[in-house]
């Protein structure tokens, strides 16, 4: 079967052909029939494994591993944030009101996520998908139940209040309950305080003396959230509903890194939802899993910190997603031959007999994966970039594969710029500075004239700048008392954070990457006998001169 082959082989590359899609949403075939353990899988599906919160950067299989545990399991509830519209709460006025005036509002945003997991369990559980099957579902459920536990009736009538509606949209459910706590907020004010606007306005014209006792107000009514029948349920839940050690049930998490809600209160509601996770673990027939990525991770736990916080309690649930070269290469080699023996042969395909043994001089492998953030994506991509422009030949040449890593790099740029574009909204156009660099340069070759000519030619093409912290500091070379070192220093820490570049902060240590799950750079941490590596992945696109000087 030639399919467009020029030369007569019998296998040879099309223009349509891949080795799948970026995004796990779209790679279904490709995760069904090639999908890689790395051995995550069985951690998360383990009930008695604490690990539940998937943690890496994007691109690196976050979603393709929750993919595997819906496509495994029996009795798993996914759950989109989108769906929830939470934005209706970052809207409301009243709840506005309290976080502006200083009220913590936690175990609100706990609550929240309490409520909805527990209906949606007991909607799965009982097939609870309208009025008459809520009306079964009540009196079944006080059989179920023994009614001389007090404990227990309590629990039911919790349902009964909060979730006599199981049938309804999540959103709608989570409205309802928000509308019942925003009574009592606003009711704790109106009596105390008449006149005042509740809004995120009217607490900003507060006096201090308001603002404490709205914050006591607050604390009073939000204590009075954290009501007894639901703490129980999760108790009534164990004992007598989800009690069964054979089956278990996974509610899963997703796109917690995409725009779901305001960011006023996104980092708290994150905060809450693993506290929630955290509480339902005493559960042991239930696991609920999230993806997060590390950096919005790392926001939430130093962002929303509080007094008296300790980030230890939560690492016990950290499951870090991390590819080895050899795992990155038996996703090529599954991939590829998926591919020929799908289109083309029934036979085996060796990855050698399609690509170059060694690209300058470098090991196959060991090229195109530094080329990578070490995560599926980047090599999907590379792959297919490269089967694009192979069309019509039978193998991957490492001209073919060069020609490839033109796009490749730029598209990458482009994709890093995307990813980071919330935090840091210009830094497609900072990249552009390193343009013609070597790829390994001592810090003490970047001096102010550099930094200042370097920004000049970027500066016209930014926008935004007050909000970007490269921008702002770079900015802050031409403010009087301005410390040079301080903000090149910053510059090149904010480029680490995203991956851009690798730092070796002293001859004995060894090259630093973000994104293999090093610590942040600290201040004090770069000299100017540090060495920055520009990234490979980013050469092409950057014109970086593959090469070392020193100053």
């Amino acid at each position: 079967m030639k399919r467009g082959c020029n030369n007569g082989d019998e296998f040879c590359f099309t223009k349509h052909d891949d080795i799948g899609s970026a995004a796990a949403e779209d790679d279904s075939e490709y995760l069904r029939d090639c999908y890689v353990d790395t051995g995550d899988l069985d951690v998360l599906l383990n009930c008695d494994n604490s690990k539940c919160v998937v943690i890496g950067r994007t691109g690196g299989g976050k979603s393709a591993l929750l993919n595997q545990v819906s496509a495994q399991c029996d009795n798993v509830i996914e759950l989109s944030p989108h769906s929830l519209s939470l934005n209706y709460i970052a809207n409301n006025n009243v709840i506005s009101f309290f976080e502006e005036a200083g009220v913590n509002l936690s175990v609100f945003y706990a609550l929240l996520w309490k409520h909805i997991f527990v209906v949606e369990l007991l909607k799965y559980k009982f097939n609870i998908t309208n009025e008459h099957a809520q009306k079964d579902y009540s009196r079944n459920i006080r059989k179920i139940l023994c009614k001389k536990d007090k404990f227990k009736e309590m629990a039911v009538d919790y349902l009964e209040n909060w979730g006599n509606k199981f049938w309804l949209t999540t959103e709608e459910r989570m409205q309802e309950l928000t509308q019942k706590i925003e009574q009592n907020l606003s009711s704790s004010i109106n009596g105390k305080m008449a006149g005042v606007s509740l809004s995120a306005k009217g607490a900003q014209s507060l006096t201090e003396e308001q603002k404490k006792e709205v914050v006591q107000m607050g604390k009073k009514v939000v204590s009075e959230i954290q009501v007894r029948e639901l703490e129980n349920i999760l108790s009534v839940l164990g004992e007598e509903i989800f009690n069964d050690k054979q089956q278990k049930y996974y509610i899963v998490v997703d796109s917690l890194d995409e725009q779901w809600v305001d960011e006023r209160i996104k980092f708290k509601l994150i905060k809450a939802l693993i506290e929630t996770i955290r509480k339902f673990r005493r559960i042991t027939t239930i696991k609920i899993i999230i993806a997060i990525r590390q950096d919005l991770l790392d926001r939430v736990i130093h962002i929303s910190r509080e007094p008296g916080f300790q980030e230890e309690k939560y690492k016990s649930l950290y499951l870090h997603m991390a590819w080895s070269k050899s795992e990155l290469s038996e996703l090529i080699n599954t991939r590829i031959n998926h591919l020929v023996r799908r289109k083309y042969t029934k036979q085996q395909v060796a990855v050698d007999e399609i690509f170059p043994t060694q690209i300058d001089k470098a090991p196959l492998i060991d090229y195109l994966v530094s080329r990578t953030f070490s995560r599926p994506r980047d090599l999907i991509v590379f792959i297919n970039e490269c089967i694009a422009s192979a069309a019509g030949e039978n193998k991957l040449t490492a001209h073919i594969i060069k020609l490839a890593e033109e796009q490749y790099s730029y598209d990458r740029l482009q994709s890093l710029a995307t990813e980071w574009l919330i935090y840091y909204p210009n830094l497609f156009h900072i990249a552009q500075m390193l343009h013609g660099m070597p790829s390994r340069f001592q810090l003490s070759i970047i001096n102010e004239q550099w930094m200042e000519e370097r920004y000049l030619e970027v500066v016209s093409d930014i926008s935004d700048v007050k909000i970007d912290p490269v921008t702002k500091n770079l900015d802050g070379l031409y403010t009087s008392g301005a410390n040079f070192n301080s903000v090149r220093n910053l510059f090149f820490r904010e480029l680490y954070i995203t991956g851009l570049v690798g730092v070796k902060t002293g001859s004995s240590s060894t090259v630093s990457w973000s994104y293999s799950g090093a610590l942040s750079l600290a201040s004090g941490q770069l000299k100017p006998n540090s060495y920055i590596y520009i990234h490979p992945m980013f050469y092409r696109a950057l014109c970086v001169t593959p090469r070392n000087i020193t100053k």
